[in-house]
């Protein structure tokens, strides 16, 4: 069980656009293994992140943003 609040804390350190590039990062992790049914497990797990990234995030940006990531944070969990 990874300790949420620990990558919490260190995820709210940075910067909003480094946040940004983060969940961009957990993105592309998420289209490369979904290739191969084996990596379910870490998708699970990229998924669930990406979807607690978006909700550490969304309040720190602009209204119009704040609302997409909100709509990519239903589609993650629609995957889910």
């Amino acid at each position: 069980m990874r300790d949420w609040n620990a990558l919490k804390s260190r995820y709210l350190r940075d910067e909003l656009p480094v946040r940004l590039g983060n969940l961009a990062s957990n993105l592309a992790r998420i289209k490369s293994r979904c290739q191969n049914a084996a990596n379910s497990e870490i998708i699970e797990d990229l998924l669930e992140e990406s979807k607690l990234f978006i909700e550490w995030t969304a309040a720190d940006t602009e209204i119009e943003i704040a609302a997409e990531l909100v709509e990519l944070q239903v589609q993650l969990a629609c995957w889910q």
